[in-house]
């Protein structure tokens, strides 16, 4: 079998394209795979510090979110019995909750890198060309749609624990090592689902009946991290439930599981390196045609999708970046 080209991004080596028979081959040996230094320089992010593989940044994110979770279900989540009958004040309550924490948060990074704030244009932006207004109205207004469709799902799941249709546990001395276990492979999880799915939708006629949406913002803000047709998003927020349905978890699993995939798509879309931002995910908005997972588990080596970009100085506006949306066609 023949070797596939090499595709020239912006005059360095970035991914391998596709052939007829849409397999890829790895842009690195199991040789270079183990340590080798000039192979970790290949694949360095050049800009925003990201790691290639598990790092001590994911572990302080993902505490971070297991605190949240912590709180969320303490403090502001239903009791379970209570869920038992479909009824307004929990299910209300779940909404109220959802939107105040989205809110915040997606509202609030906007404010700070992209309103009529003092600090906006004194962080590092990935690319200095500011998005129209239109882009952040529009992605506000998907992504809030999404905000619905999470709080439905956390509802569905609380009223199957309730009722005894999902199984669950709600004391973590019954089950510490499987609840050990369940909460350190999540994040891998959490890296394989999201591949998986994502390249699936890069494939048509998936892209244009589904995803194509969440790509006009390829110059992305905060608000764009959840602007999803209504399948992606339920479609992305399976990752948190499908643990919890394929075995009894503890809730705290999901409150855990959930915020990283409510919160944490505004760190890959808000565009700037500063206060944890992804150049990884940047670039395939930029791009479109690589980076389909995340940096955790580094499945786009392996697919040969890897694009590591270019150091700031070397950049050229707007060299790298497209000056239109990606083609649905």
């Amino acid at each position: 079998e023949s070797e596939l080209p090499i595709m020239e991004v912006d005059g360095e080596e970035g991914f391998m394209v596709r052939d007829s028979g849409r397999r890829r081959h790895p842009l690195c040996t199991m040789a270079e795979f183990k340590g080798n230094s000039e192979w970790y320089a290949k694949y360095k992010m050049k800009q925003g510090g990201e790691a290639i593989g598990p790092s001590w940044g994911d572990v302080k994110g993902n505490m971070v979110a297991l605190t949240l979770g912590a709180l969320v279900w303490v403090l502001v989540t239903p009791n379970i019995e209570d869920c038992k009958e479909i009824h307004w004040h929990w299910i209300t309550y779940v909404f109220a909750r959802t939107f105040i924490i989205g809110c915040t948060i997606y509202g609030g990074m906007h404010y700070v890198m992209y309103g009529e704030s003092s600090t906006k244009g004194t962080f590092d932006k990935f690319n200095p060309v500011w998005p129209e207004d239109t882009q952040h109205v529009r992605d506000r207004f998907y992504t809030m749609r999404s905000f619905v469709i999470n709080a439905a799902m956390e509802c569905l799941l609380l009223h199957a624990w309730a009722t005894g249709a999902v199984p669950y546990y709600d004391t973590i001395a019954e089950h510490p090592v499987k609840t050990a276990m369940m909460f350190l492979a999540y994040p891998f999880w959490r890296d394989l689902h999201f591949f998986i799915y994502h390249v699936a939708m890069h494939q048509q006629p998936l892209y244009r009946w589904i995803h194509a949406h969440h790509h006009k913002s390829y110059n992305p803000g905060p608000w764009n991290g959840l602007s999803f047709t209504v399948i992606e998003s339920i479609v992305t927020f399976t990752g948190p439930n499908i643990p919890c349905l394929v075995t009894a978890a503890h809730p705290l699993l999901f409150m855990y599981a959930n915020l990283l995939a409510f919160v944490n798509p505004v760190y890959g879309h808000h565009g700037h390196s500063d206060l944890s931002g992804s150049y990884f995910h940047y670039l395939h908005h930029a791009k479109a045609t690589c980076n389909f997972g995340m940096t955790l588990l580094p499945l786009d080596i392996l697919w040969g999708s890897w694009y590591a970009g270019e150091f700031a100085s070397q950049a050229k506006t707007p060299k790298g970046v497209r000056s239109e949306p990606v083609s649905s066609t």
